[in-house]
């Protein structure tokens, strides 16, 4: 929910600090940054898995099912501090059609390429290790694991 809040408050931000002269550069930067900060906010989704493919419904726009043969790739990342005890885990769901162009900006971050990509963590949804048994048996998942 922060997230959310946080980009809406730096994209105030930065347009309240460029308004007494906007050049070129200020407006395209601005609208890039609006571009970033709608890409964050998209790639936030909850995903139901079906027998067909994935059901995600995302936070700013409509709910999409994308077909088994439509996941292109999944990355999963992994760290585990032993000193810590700490255990970070994001997957990474590149898809090949049926999301939005602005699903492509977080594939560039999690080594999706310019992919359509959403991001899932253990944390943000429910039933995250049935998504990834399902993935599995449909697609192959490179585990990328760092300690």
């Amino acid at each position: 929910m922060w997230l959310p809040v946080v980009m809406i408050g730096v994209v105030l931000l930065c347009g309240w600090v460029i308004t007494p002269r906007v050049r070129v550069v200020e407006f395209l930067a601005l609208l890039f940054l609006v571009y970033v900060a709608i890409s964050a906010l998209v790639s936030v989704c909850e995903i139901s898995v079906t027998e067909y493919g994935l059901l995600i419904n995302r936070l700013l726009l409509p709910t999409r099912f994308v077909p088994w043969d439509a996941v292109n790739r999944v990355l999963v990342f992994t760290h585990e501090s032993g000193d810590t005890d700490t255990h970070i885990e994001v997957a990474s769901i590149s898809v090949h059609e049926g999301l939005s162009p602005l699903n492509r900006l977080p594939g560039l971050v999690y080594g999706q390429g310019f992919r359509q990509t959403i991001i899932v963590t253990p944390e943000a949804i429910e039933g995250y290790e049935e998504l990834l048994v399902a993935l599995e048996e449909h697609c192959h998942i490179n585990w990328q694991s760092t300690r």
